[in-house]
């Protein structure tokens, strides 16, 4: 038993990627390793950017709060509709908003858990708004190649 314990510790393989294609019918976009907070956006947009490490990613939102509440963001696995780290990621990607007259630039963390290093596969990733004592809307969806974090 302490030798199984040993080997499960040091083989961290997330086995969740092995039998996942990548749709070639869907264009996706590659999170960035750069990402342009100088250009002017002129509506509601958010990208996706590279972190310190696989799996983790940065979010960048320009959005234009009409009323108060949060922005936060949800993933899936693109061809079996999987939720990916559903809690963790809308905790980490959960931002305050207060009404403004202009787009605004709001910018968290998140990490991918499902997958290994190196395994990409597609994903659907949307920006949700919900008002304060209404439900959520869904704002914008964006398609994504991903990978996740190894433990």
């Amino acid at each position: 038993m302490f030798y199984l314990m040993v080997f499960l510790m040091f083989y961290s393989t997330d086995f969740f990627a092995d039998d996942l294609e990548i749709p070639t019918t869907i264009k996706f976009e590659k999170p960035k390793d750069e990402i342009d907070t100088l250009t002017f956006r002129k509506e509601n947009t958010f990208e996706i950017k590279n972190g310190s490490q696989p799996g983790i990613y940065e979010y960048y939102v320009w959005y234009k709060p009409i009323e108060k509440g949060k922005i936060y963001l949800k993933a899936f696995e693109i061809s079996k509709n999987i939720p990916l780290s559903a809690d963790q990621i809308k905790e980490k990607s959960t931002i305050e908003v207060s009404p403004n007259d202009s787009l605004q630039l709001f910018h968290k963390e998140f990490t991918i858990y499902e997958g290994d290093w190196g395994k990409f596969y597609g994903s659907k990733i949307s920006l949700y708004f919900k008002p304060d004592h209404k439900p959520e809307q869904k704002v914008i969806e964006k398609k994504y190649v991903v990978e996740g974090w190894m433990r």
